[in-house]
Protein backbone atom coordinates (compact mmCIF):
# COMPACT_ATOMS: atom_id res chain seq x y z
CA UNK A 1 0.00 0.00 0.00
CA UNK A 2 2.65 2.20 0.64
CA UNK A 3 4.03 2.02 -2.79
CA UNK A 4 0.50 3.23 -4.03
CA UNK A 5 0.88 6.00 -2.24
CA UNK A 6 4.31 6.94 -3.45
CA UNK A 7 3.41 6.52 -7.33
CA UNK A 8 0.30 8.67 -6.56
CA UNK A 9 2.35 11.51 -4.96
CA UNK A 10 5.08 11.05 -7.49
CA UNK A 11 2.29 10.81 -10.12
CA UNK A 12 1.13 14.55 -8.26
CA UNK A 13 4.56 15.99 -8.70
CA UNK A 14 5.26 14.95 -11.85
CA UNK A 15 2.10 16.95 -13.28
CA UNK A 16 2.29 19.99 -11.53
CA UNK A 17 3.50 22.62 -13.91
CA UNK A 18 7.01 23.18 -13.35
CA UNK A 19 8.34 26.88 -12.89
CA UNK A 20 11.62 27.05 -14.32
CA UNK A 21 14.29 29.59 -16.08
CA UNK A 22 12.92 28.35 -19.38
CA UNK A 23 9.13 29.04 -19.02
CA UNK A 24 9.32 32.20 -17.18
CA UNK A 25 8.77 34.41 -19.69
CA UNK A 26 5.09 33.17 -19.66
CA UNK A 27 4.61 35.32 -16.76
CA UNK A 28 4.60 38.37 -18.84
CA UNK A 29 1.08 39.90 -19.82
CA UNK A 30 -2.11 40.78 -17.87
CA UNK A 31 -3.59 38.38 -15.44
CA UNK A 32 -6.77 38.45 -13.01
CA UNK A 33 -7.09 37.26 -9.58
CA UNK A 34 -9.95 34.63 -9.01
CA UNK A 35 -9.26 33.61 -5.67
CA UNK A 36 -6.87 33.36 -2.64
CA UNK A 37 -6.52 30.51 -0.23
CA UNK A 38 -4.98 31.49 3.25
CA UNK A 39 -2.73 28.63 5.17
CA UNK A 40 -5.96 27.25 6.86
CA UNK A 41 -7.52 26.41 4.02
CA UNK A 42 -10.06 29.07 3.93
CA UNK A 43 -10.55 30.43 0.59
CA UNK A 44 -11.69 34.21 -0.83
CA UNK A 45 -12.99 34.33 -4.09
CA UNK A 46 -12.26 37.89 -6.34
CA UNK A 47 -15.24 37.32 -8.04
CA UNK A 48 -15.49 40.55 -10.80
CA UNK A 49 -12.23 41.60 -9.74
CA UNK A 50 -11.85 45.15 -11.24
CA UNK A 51 -7.92 45.69 -11.47
CA UNK A 52 -5.78 43.45 -14.05
CA UNK A 53 -1.77 42.82 -12.68
CA UNK A 54 0.51 43.11 -15.87
CA UNK A 55 3.97 41.64 -15.80
CA UNK A 56 6.76 42.64 -18.29
CA UNK A 57 9.97 41.09 -17.66
CA UNK A 58 13.55 40.92 -19.42
CA UNK A 59 15.99 38.41 -18.40
CA UNK A 60 15.51 38.83 -14.34
CA UNK A 61 14.40 41.81 -13.66
CA UNK A 62 10.99 42.96 -14.19
CA UNK A 63 8.00 45.34 -12.94
CA UNK A 64 4.70 44.77 -12.48
CA UNK A 65 1.51 47.32 -12.52
CA UNK A 66 -1.85 47.47 -12.01
CA UNK A 67 -4.13 48.62 -13.98
CA UNK A 68 -8.20 49.16 -14.38
CA UNK A 69 -9.99 47.88 -17.86
CA UNK A 70 -11.86 50.06 -19.92
CA UNK A 71 -14.30 49.32 -23.04
CA UNK A 72 -12.31 48.59 -26.34
CA UNK A 73 -9.43 46.79 -24.93
CA UNK A 74 -7.91 49.99 -23.05
CA UNK A 75 -6.24 50.19 -19.95
CA UNK A 76 -6.22 53.26 -17.06
CA UNK A 77 -2.55 53.34 -15.71
CA UNK A 78 -2.55 53.34 -11.73
CA UNK A 79 -0.34 54.07 -9.96
CA UNK A 80 0.23 50.99 -8.39
CA UNK A 81 3.88 50.54 -10.19
CA UNK A 82 6.42 47.99 -8.47
CA UNK A 83 9.83 46.80 -9.63
CA UNK A 84 10.98 43.34 -9.10
CA UNK A 85 13.95 40.78 -9.27
CA UNK A 86 13.40 36.96 -10.33
CA UNK A 87 15.92 34.33 -8.80
CA UNK A 88 15.72 31.00 -8.50
CA UNK A 89 16.24 29.61 -5.32
CA UNK A 90 16.76 25.53 -3.93
CA UNK A 91 14.28 24.43 -6.86
CA UNK A 92 12.27 27.65 -5.93
CA UNK A 93 10.87 30.46 -8.50
CA UNK A 94 11.18 33.63 -6.11
CA UNK A 95 9.98 37.22 -7.13
CA UNK A 96 11.31 40.27 -4.86
CA UNK A 97 9.60 43.43 -5.16
CA UNK A 98 11.09 46.79 -4.17
CA UNK A 99 9.40 49.91 -3.68
CA UNK A 100 11.59 52.77 -1.99
CA UNK A 101 13.27 51.59 1.16
CA UNK A 102 10.34 48.30 1.16
CA UNK A 103 10.67 45.07 -0.04
CA UNK A 104 8.40 41.74 0.05
CA UNK A 105 8.74 38.70 -1.53
CA UNK A 106 6.19 36.16 -3.54
CA UNK A 107 7.14 32.10 -4.79
CA UNK A 108 5.87 31.36 -8.01
CA UNK A 109 4.06 28.32 -7.14
CA UNK A 110 2.96 27.50 -10.65
CA UNK A 111 3.09 28.80 -13.81
CA UNK A 112 1.72 28.38 -17.28
CA UNK A 113 -0.26 30.00 -20.37
CA UNK A 114 -3.17 30.44 -18.60
CA UNK A 115 -2.45 30.13 -14.89
CA UNK A 116 -0.36 31.72 -11.96
CA UNK A 117 -0.35 30.72 -8.86
CA UNK A 118 1.90 33.23 -6.50
CA UNK A 119 2.50 32.93 -2.62
CA UNK A 120 3.02 35.13 -0.08
CA UNK A 121 5.41 35.36 3.28
CA UNK A 122 2.10 34.84 5.07
CA UNK A 123 1.28 32.12 3.20
CA UNK A 124 -1.45 32.80 1.21
CA UNK A 125 -1.56 31.66 -2.19
CA UNK A 126 -3.08 34.06 -4.95
CA UNK A 127 -4.92 32.00 -7.71
CA UNK A 128 -4.53 34.04 -11.32
CA UNK A 129 -5.93 33.43 -14.92
CA UNK A 130 -4.85 34.75 -17.89
CA UNK A 131 -6.92 38.07 -18.34
CA UNK A 132 -9.35 37.89 -20.93
CA UNK A 133 -10.86 40.95 -22.32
Amino acid sequence: MKIYYFFVFALFLGCAPKVSKANINQLNGYWVISEAKAPNGESRPYIGAVEVDFFKINEKKGLRKKLKPLRNNQFNKTNDKVDFTISFEEKKCVITYVRKEHSWQETVVTLSEDELKLKDGRGVVFHYKRYQP
